[in-house]
């Protein structure tokens, strides 16, 4: 059990960094470079292509990954490429990465995971940009 902690708390500990990074990126309009981002922390976070991960529904996906830690990374990665796809001008694939990361977040909480506050606000955000309640 011990080793599987550590892994965890070391999964999210690199993937915290990277986010933070993605989101600068995003925020200084280098946005062909916090896709690298997203994808580079996808494979590194993940072991998965950042493509593949999104070819199956997320019902699918969540399996794949396994651990709900895991859907809730790939959730949060598949919110930040929707957030990109935005600030490019791209509306409507924005809006899809914004229901699949909304339904792996729904996953993640399926398996047990219960959401923290920056899941909180990520997913009002998500909403917001869907024009949903929070509350729905």
């Amino acid at each position: 059990m011990s080793i599987r902690k550590d892994y965890i708390e070391r999964l999210i500990e690199q993937f915290v960094a990277a986010l933070a990074r993605i989101v600068q990126a995003r925020r200084e309009q280098r946005h062909a470079e916090a896709q690298q981002l997203i994808h580079d922390t996808a494979l590194s976070s993940l072991g998965m292509e950042y493509g593949a991960l999104l070819l199956a529904d997320p019902a699918s996906t969540a399996r794949l990954l396994g651990d709900p830690t895991r859907v809730k990374v790939l959730a949060r990665l598949v919110a930040e490429d929707g957030e990109n796809l935005l600030a490019q001008g791209d509306p409507a694939t924005a809006a899809a990465r914004f229901q699949y990361a909304l339904a792996l977040y729904a996953e993640a909480r399926a398996a047990g995971l219960q959401p923290d506050a920056d899941d909180t606000a990520t997913l009002s955000r998500l909403l917001a940009h869907l024009g949903q309640d929070a509350r729905a």
